[in-house]
């Protein structure tokens, strides 16, 4: 082998080398983004429940008398926990 191969092949492996070492830190960067993602999503809450109150008034013709009519519409929001994250803890 002559020392110009030699040097070729080496220059070579350390292009390789720097691609791999490239791909591999993409990755950990994409892995880290999408643990951090999936805790936002992993949260608790309370059942909330929010009470409107609505007033119709009607008004008879005759009588001019005003009667008011309270509706109570009553919504409930459940909030689900989602699949829990793994942890890795030591022994």
């Amino acid at each position: 082998m002559t020392p110009q191969s030699r040097d070729r092949n080496l220059a070579r492996v350390r292009r390789l080398t720097a691609g791999i070492a490239g791909v591999a830190l993409a990755a950990c960067g994409l892995f880290a983004g999408l643990a951090a993602s999936a805790t936002k999503q992993a949260s608790t809450a309370a059942v909330t429940t929010t009470v409107a109150h609505k007033t119709t008034t009607t008004t008879a013709k005759k009588k001019k008398k005003t009667a008011a009519v309270a509706k109570k519409v009553t919504t409930t929001v459940t909030v689900t926990q989602s699949a829990p994250v793994a942890t890795s803890g030591g022994s």
